[in-house]
């Protein structure tokens, strides 16, 4: 016996996941990662005769629509911005390696801070670890109540 009342739809959070599954394999045009086993990955050789959609991560960049937000700020930030933006994009990278979909759609520098928007909810947080793990600071981070944006300020004074 179901539970629940069948003819009730949930309310699906998240805008960029899929309304159904993908036929395997598909591979997306822009980044060339592929949705094999249920799953965005990289390969190293390329199906034959893959089918062809944007994957979330490119959709939402394409549409500049962010699922997370990091700001970096303070005196030491703005004084080693070399290292801490080199910090940002190895912790990305790394990131990036294992979860295609995660990655970082845009890094903005303004006069007292640094805004980088990301294609994933948790990625924000990796990169506020990786910071306080590094150097200290003040770490905050949001999640907003749907889950699907998240907000992480790291900030650190001399």
């Amino acid at each position: 016996m179901k539970r629940g009342n069948p003819l009730l739809k949930e309310r699906r959070h998240d805008p960029y996941k899929a309304d159904e599954k993908l036929r395997e394999p598909t591979r997306c045009p822009e980044c060339r990662a592929v949705f094999l086993d249920g799953r965005w990955c990289w390969v190293d050789v390329e199906p034959v005769e893959p089918h062809d959609a944007l994957c979330p991560a490119c959709r939402r960049v394409k549409d500049r629509y962010p699922a997370g937000e990091i700001i970096i700020s303070g005196a030491f930030a703005t004084a080693h911005a070399n290292e801490v933006l080199g910090l940002v994009r190895n912790t990305e990278r790394a990131e990036r390696d294992e979860h295609p979909l995660h990655r970082i759609m845009d890094v903005q520098t303004r006069k007292h801070d640094v805004v980088i928007t990301t294609t994933d909810v948790h990625l924000p947080r990796r990169i506020g670890h990786a910071l306080e793990d590094a150097w200290d600071g003040e770490l905050s981070t949001h999640y907003d109540p749907g889950g699907c944006f998240s907000r992480v300020t790291w900030r650190r004074e001399e």
